[in-house]
This record gives C-alpha cells, sequence and structure tokens, in this order.
C-alpha cells in the first residue's frame, strides 16, 4: 500500500478469528470511532454475503478484509459493489489473472465459478457510515468446497504463481480507497462505460429468485444507477434489489 492511501486509514486492524471483518468495524464504530479503517482476519466464523449467506471462511490462507469509510449523508450510494468489483479485478489482472467477469451485484467469476465476493453494508447517521468486505479465495480445501452450493475456484486453480498474499492485500486496499474516492466524486458515471467488457450477465437468460417469486428473463446490462436491466415479456424492467439470488438458466 502506497503513504498515501496508508495515510488515510486510522486503524488497520488484524486478527487471527473474528466474526466477520465487517462486524468488527461496525463493531469500531458502535465505540465512537468513524473514521476511515481497514480489518483482516485469517478466518471468519460467521462471515457473510449478500442476503446473509455464510459466506465459508475457513483458516486456509485466503483474504478476508472489510474497509470503513464515512460517505456524506445525502450521497446516493447506488452502485458502489460495481465500482468495488471492477476495482478488484483490475488488482487482479495487474496480478497477471485474466477472464474475471462481475456478476451483478458483487460476484466475481472465472468461467461462472466464484473466485470472490463484495458485501456492501451502510447505515445513517450524521455520516452515511459503509463498510465494503471483500472475501477472496487464495485455496479451498476440498472438503470446504463441497459444502458450497455453488461452483466456486480460487487464485490457486488459476494461477502457476500465486499471488503474495500480504502484498496483493496491500494493492486491493490502496485500489478500493481510490475507487471510493472517485466514487464519491463522480458516482458511477466513470464505471457505467466499462461495465460490457465485465458483464458476466450479459445477453444471458438468467432466473431471478426472490421470497414471493421466480422467473427468467434476459439480462441486459446496467441503467446510470447501477441497476440490473432484463427484458422480460418483450418489456425492460430493473433490479435494485440485491436480496434477489440470480442464477444462469443454461
Amino acid at each position: 500500500m502506497d503513504k498515501d492511501s496508508l495515510s488515510k486509514l486510522d486503524d488497520i486492524l488484524i486478527h487471527s478469528s473474528v466474526s466477520s471483518t465487517n462486524d468488527e468495524l461496525w463493531q469500531r464504530l458502535a465505540k465512537g470511532k468513524s473514521t476511515p479503517a481497514v480489518c483482516l482476519s485469517e478466518s471468519q466464523t460467521a462471515g457473510r454475503g449478500r442476503r446473509g449467506d455464510l459466506w465459508h471462511s475457513p483458516p486456509a490462507g485466503n483474504l478476508y478484509l472489510s474497509l470503513f469509510w464515512p460517505f456524506p449523508a445525502e450521497m446516493a450510494k447506488n452502485g458502489l459493489s460495481i465500482a468495488i468489483g471492477i476495482s478488484l479485478i483490475n488488482t487482479l489482472k495487474s496480478e497477471g489473472i485474466n477472464g474475471l467477469q462481475l456478476k451483478w451485484p458483487n460476484d466475481v467469476l472465472h468461467k461462472r465459478h466464484k473466485l470472490a465476493g463484495i458485501l456492501v453494508e451502510s447505515r445513517f447517521g450524521k455520516k452515511q457510515n459503509t463498510v465494503v468486505g471483500i472475501g477472496l479465495n487464495f485455496k479451498l480445501p476440498t472438503n470446504t468446497q463441497s459444502q458450497i452450493n455453488q461452483k466456486t475456484t480460487s487464485l490457486q486453480q488459476l494461477c502457476t504463481d500465486v499471488p503474495c498474499r500480504n502484498q496483493l492485500a496491500g494493492k486491493i486496499i490502496q485500489n478500493m480507497i481510490k475507487t471510493i474516492e472517485l466514487f464519491q466524486h463522480r458516482g458511477l458515471s466513470d464505471f457505467i462505460p466499462l461495465w460490457p467488457q465485465y458483464d458476466a450477465l450479459d445477453n444471458q437468460t438468467v432466473t431471478l429468485i426472490s421470497e414471493s417469486s421466480k422467473f427468467t428473463a434476459l439480462a441486459c446490462g446496467i441503467n446510470e444507477q447501477g441497476e440490473l436491466r432484463y427484458m422480460r415479456n418483450n418489456k425492460i424492467e430493473t433490479l435494485s434489489n440485491s436480496h434477489v439470488s440470480i442464477r444462469f438458466t443454461s
């Protein structure tokens, strides 16, 4: 991490095991600390993904990190996971890891196998306090992969030479901070033109599943707010609710 990025963080918390790195930063806020900070851990006992799903977090040398950032209270924060996802893919690409795509709104995939996930959480007060969590698979034990109900992959499976975890973590955090600062000033405007080259769902038939419905549609990119566009019954509709599960139909 460069000195400029380091100077913007008040705390770097490093643990061997926590419930979740996001939760550690929320607990820090509860103690009155509302300045930018990072938390990293070797393992998580209650790691979670979107919709509260369990994120399997064994102590196997994976990367579990979260960044706390106080946004202005009035700022629209739609699409932050998209900006962070593009930043993460570009960071990994600089390490020679190619062929990665984003599955709206927050999964990094390689050939439809999940490599990383992003979890953005916000709480409102005087500021719009936000925690961005990233889970990145460096290596996944076979018994862990068998517990996960979707196809997964890891850097160990994609790379001949797996990057140094500490150095890669520093680069990811540095680029997260730069991305958040750009997003804070310009929203999604710099990221929307980039989306088509990262979009894993582009022109794919997908199944959208919520608690009350399940239907198939054709994915059609995103709009300026970062919402998913899809065609159903010859009509374009949008999805902003990240609690809806999206599955490839074929």
